[in-house]
């Protein structure tokens, strides 16, 4: 008795796979082979109908196997390249600071080596707050007596230190504005406002000189923004610059630990957009393909951009469950981090460990993935919050998320 595979019951996938082994062994001339395959699966084969072009079946073998000794090379220069962690690593819930925003949602947070503490949240809250120096390993810190600066009338997006002031905080807003704060006057901290976007600011960045800063909107732009007359960070000014186009929108955007240039993630796009400012414009000087194979097929989109804490290496979020590491002088795909759940409707955000040798990223599962780069396994994962995380940072070994 034989029996027959119900077609209605086969997925596309499954039906694809029986038309290329069918394809297959009529080019080879396997007739036994195929009628048998034919009265088994209950499906006939036209050649006439069925045959995209010849040789499908061994070119997508071909392909296989030239991906699968691509990740060999990867690995393999990854360990190269990667001390192992030696479990030194964040890997369990020190404190937790509920009352610091005052029940408002936090979409954002930066810490820095002073122990400052933003968030940016909805009810277009900016929250300020000093950490107690030195933090001590064997007792959390209370909660911090948090500032409130209501400058803009939306959600809180993006915020980052200054560079070499870090009383100058950058933010970005959901009713399409950024603005400079000097955290010495709480009382009267807007120092300036800028209304060149026409969608949310999901973006902004200082360069690595701080006499240069980028933003990144949903309508499509980045606008770069340098200093006037440039004497000092606490007593310039700043005027835009520029204003340069994309064909999506703005989802990810990082500056350069070495010099005043920036990379730019956008929406639906297999590249990355590497700019230089040092000469005071924006001058495009590559293009970044984060495909390994090279070629121009969009299968995710590049939601968080960071460079490793010695510079040489670039890390990307992806809305695909994925991060991926290049080396920034190359663009060569080195590593590929899994086991976060990260969809195409998620903001995944990620950061590295001081030391190098370990990423933190969300997922949305509410936990925190901890990956060991150089084995691009997940060693841990850490748990606290009970909502989606949004944000993270660190400083030294200290980790906050939020």
């Amino acid at each position: 008795t034989r029996l027959c595979m119900n077609m209605e019951q086969l997925s596309m996938e499954e039906r694809e796979v029986l038309r290329l082994i069918s394809q297959h062994l009529h080019e080879r001339g396997f007739r036994m082979s195929l009628e048998i395959l034919q009265k088994e699966s209950g499906r006939k084969f036209n050649p006439d109908t069925m045959i995209k072009k010849t040789g499908e079946l061994q070119a997508a073998l071909d392909e296989y196997s030239a991906a699968e000794k691509q990740k060999e090379s990867i690995a393999a220069s990854v360990e190269h390249l990667f001390e192992p962690g030696k479990g030194e690593h964040a890997n369990e819930l020190w404190c937790s600071f509920d009352d610091l925003t005052g029940g408002v949602n936090v979409l954002a947070v930066q810490l820095i080596e002073t122990g400052a503490l933003a968030f940016g949240a909805s009810k277009a809250v900016v929250g300020t707050a000093q950490l107690p120096l030195p933090l001590s390993a064997s007792t959390p810190p209370p909660t911090p007596i948090s500032t409130s600066h209501m400058v803009c009338k939306g959600a809180v997006l993006a915020l980052d230190f200054h560079p070499i002031n870090p009383n100058l905080l950058l933010c970005g807003s959901m009713d399409r504005i950024s603005f400079l704060l000097d955290l010495e006057k709480p009382e009267d901290s807007l120092i300036q406002k800028f209304e060149n976007h026409t969608k949310y600011v999901t973006r902004v960045q200082w360069t690595l000189s701080g006499k240069y800063f980028v933003t990144g909107s949903y309508d499509k732009t980045v606008c770069v923004y340098r200093a006037l007359h440039y004497v000092s960070s606490d007593k310039s000014l700043y005027e835009l610059a520029q204003k340069l186009d994309f064909k999506g929108t703005i989802e990810a955007l990082t500056c350069s630990k070495e010099t005043d240039s920036f990379v730019v993630g956008v929406r639906n796009d297999y590249r990355l957009h590497c700019f230089d400012i040092s000469s005071g414009s924006a001058m495009k000087t590559r293009e970044i393909n984060m495909n390994a194979s090279g070629d121009d097929y969009v299968s995710f989109t590049a939601m968080h951009i960071s460079f490793s804490p010695d510079g040489k290496y670039l890390l990307v979020s992806t809305d695909r469950d994925r991060l991926i590491m290049y080396i920034w002088e190359t663009g060569k795909q080195v590593a590929n981090f899994y086991g976060a759940t990260n969809d195409e409707y998620s903001q995944p955000r990620h950061c590295w460990d001081p030391s190098g040798k370990y990423i933190y990223g969300t997922s949305q599962d509410k936990s925190i993935c901890v990956w060991e780069i150089r084995s691009q396994s997940i060693v841990q994962r850490l748990e606290g919050h009970t909502g989606t995380v949004v944000s993270n940072t660190t400083r030294k070994s200290t980790c906050i998320y939020s």
